[in-house]
């Protein structure tokens, strides 16, 4: 007999003891459609066709499904030995794993993709763990971040274009370059002087930009991050020389990259 071992998909348990999964939790871990339950599937007309067709296909079952779906010695085990349905606080009803992976194409598309995935995967393990250059596991989540990859770098293309057209407009609307004023330049050395920068450029958090006395560091400059028609405290900094420099020869792409510390700065 087959101890319980237990798969979780979304935070969900679903229940499989040898080659036989628990439909209910299955239903359960797809979120309980109402009309989707597994006394509902097991028959319709293309449950029956499939499970026909095994009958007359399979020549055996990979283990007896008794042995694997039995706790309490209370239960129904069909004639073809598909499904099982046990009562008590444990049961509900079983199916043999490839009959369970029709019923997640059934519950919804994501789910069957997950159950495609895992119980495919649970059931290579049972005789052993795959090499990890055969892991359909691990070759899907390869796939799946290689898709992940590809949309961040549209995505960025996108922002770098946002960002130009951003720049273009401020060009035109705002024109000439306005100075810091004091006020602004004193807010801004009080926030690189304050934790967690500690007088360090915000920038790159290498250099320092400020002198013991508080004052701006040899080759620190106070940079319009957005335009140089924009001086209130919001839209600047005080970086060292060399982030200076990059982000003044870099292009809007190389200032676009910059956001995040300059927004940690804010």
């Amino acid at each position: 007999m087959h101890s319980v071992s237990t798969l979780t998909y979304q935070g969900r348990p679903i229940r499989l003891r040898g080659t036989m999964l628990n439909l209910t939790d299955m239903w359960r871990a797809a979120g309980s459609p109402e009309y989707r339950r597994p006394t509902s599937w097991l028959i319709l007309e293309d449950t029956l066709r499939f499970r026909a067709h095994a009958r007359a296909h399979w020549t055996e079952l990979d283990e007896p499904a008794g042995d694997n779906v039995v706790h309490d010695h209370i239960f129904h085990l069909d004639p073809d030995g598909l499904v099982a349905t046990a009562r008590g606080r444990n049961g509900g009803t079983w199916a043999h794993w490839q009959l369970a992976l029709a019923y997640a194409r059934y519950l919804s598309p994501a789910f069957h993709l997950w159950c495609n995935t895992v119980v495919r995967r649970a059931m290579e393990w049972r005789l052993g763990p795959p090499a990890a250059a055969h892991d359909p596991l691990l070759l899907h989540l390869a796939q799946q971040f290689r898709d992940l990859h590809r949309r961040l770098d549209d995505v960025e293309r996108h922002a770098a274009d946002l960002m130009f057209l951003l720049v273009s407009a401020q060009e035109l609307v705002l024109g000439n370059r306005l100075e810091f004023t004091g006020l602004t330049r004193a807010t801004i050395l009080k926030a690189v002087a304050a934790e967690p920068f500690d007088g360090q450029c915000p920038c790159c958090l290498r250099e320092p930009v400020l002198t013991e006395a508080g004052r701006p560091a040899p080759g620190a400059e106070f940079d319009h991050f957005f335009h140089r028609g924009l001086n209130r405290p919001e839209h600047g900094w005080l970086i060292c020389q060399t982030c200076h420099a990059e982000l003044t020869h870099g292009g809007y792409l190389v200032r676009f990259l910059r956001m995040p510390e300059f927004r940690a700065f804010q």
